[in-house]
């Protein structure tokens, strides 16, 4: 596939029409490989209505989590965490943590105490207990009867129920478990999440433009891109964020503010062993679930859920869960190896790490509602052209 080609592809998708007209709004597209020989980055829109610079900022939202992730296994590295230490011994909230098991007649919760501690490993895998209120129908019923509140406020005491719905370890759920090992990473360095990212992550790949608060760098304020909304078959520009802004925490589930550029150099750091020892990547590259569901059946979610846990993975392909994404247990055919990394954020950000073959790429862009299908097909035609370009000179 020439690059003249791929562009075709994308303005197709971004200019649909006919009975399913459902266009894209600007687009951001990047990747790259271990050795940085390959290197693609660009931006698709309507220069009128959001500029095509690829230096443009985007609220990345949960695509934070990888390096919150990164993060964590440095203090891991360190001996400053443990993966498989109780984590109430940094985290004292979830010392004795209670379990939700329903609501008796007069919607009172009903608890009891948990058999398993809660550990780094289940946090930054989504398998201890804790769970997002639009993940599970007891929660959200909690919810409503506590009264309604926003999603997200300004810390994470205040966002997150601190109780579980599950066993550690029982199952797969999507959850702020990232959020709290983001706060174990600032107890046992005495930083805030941001300063530490700058230290050790970002100086290191030479990452400047990424924040958690936009309030404090009006340079990247200047540059955000447009945020927009799917009403219908059309696009409006969305009137209520979700996230705030300004917020008080560095919420690493997330609150990170960058571009594509600056993603790129610091999953290159992952894939040259700049930001964690080989020993700890190839870690985070392997299964890391005692049990999968809650991941093997694609089709028991909406298609937007779906699509924001699987993204550009079949649901013909197996998946469990590694430190930091969702892991494929079988390569795809022309497009990532197996054992390869991917997750997601909000409004539409996806990125994935292959390992094996030493290539990342993201998709960025700022659509809501998440898991848009039109962004996932596109997204599987930007891996079809990472993958079919990288094999071209290979073979030239």
């Amino acid at each position: 596939m020439t690059m003249t080609s791929f562009d075709e592809i994308v303005n197709s998708f971004r200019h649909s029409s006919g009975q399913d007209k459902q266009p894209l709004p600007r687009v951001t597209l990047g990747s790259i490989n271990k050795d940085g020989s390959f290197h693609y980055a660009k931006a698709f829109s309507d220069e009128s209505l959001d500029p095509t610079e690829t230096d443009a900022v985007h609220w990345i939202a949960s695509s934070t989590k990888f390096v919150t992730t990164i993060a964590a296994m440095q203090c891991v590295e360190r001996g400053e965490l443990d993966l498989d230490a109780d984590i109430a011994n940094v985290l004292p909230e979830w010392k004795d943590p209670q379990i939700l098991t329903g609501l008796d007649e007069k919607d009172e919760p009903i608890f009891r105490p948990a058999t398993n501690a809660i550990t780094l490993r289940h946090l930054l895998t989504h398998s201890s207990g804790m769970a997002y209120v639009f993940m599970h129908p007891l929660l959200a019923r909690y919810q409503g009867i506590q009264g309604e509140q926003p999603l997200i406020q300004q810390s994470i005491k205040d966002s997150f129920h601190q109780f579980l719905l599950f066993e550690p370890g029982e199952r797969w759920m999507y959850s702020p478990g990232v959020d709290w090992a983001g706060v174990a990473v600032e107890r046992v360095t005495s930083m805030k999440l941001g300063e530490y990212m700058q230290r050790h992550i970002f100086d290191i790949v030479s990452v400047k433009d990424a924040t958690f608060h936009l309030d404090q760098r009006h340079d990247l304020r200047a540059r955000k891109t447009k945020n927009w909304e799917r009403v219908g078959q059309g696009l409006e520009e969305e009137k209520n964020p979700i996230w705030p802004d300004p917020i008080a925490e560095d919420m690493g589930g997330g609150g990170l503010y960058t571009t594509v550029n600056e993603l790129l150099k610091i999953y290159r750091g992952v894939l040259t062993g700049k930001l964690l020892r080989s020993e700890t990547v190839k870690e985070m590259f392997q299964p890391h679930l005692e049990n999968t569901r809650g991941l093997d059946r694609p089709d028991e979610y909406s298609l937007s859920f779906r699509n924001a846990i699987w993204n550009a993975v079949p649901d013909s392909v197996p998946a469990s869960f590694g430190i930091g994404g969702l892991i494929n247990t079988a390569a795809i055919p022309k497009r990532r190896g197996i054992h390869s990394l991917t997750w997601s954020g909000l409004p539409n950000c996806y990125w994935w790490i292959d390992i094996n073959n030493g290539v990342a790429g993201i998709y960025l862009s700022q659509l809501v509602p998440t898991g848009d299908q039109k962004a996932i097909e596109l997204l599987t035609e930007f891996e079809k052209f990472v993958y079919s370009s990288l094999d071209n000179r290979h073979t030239q």
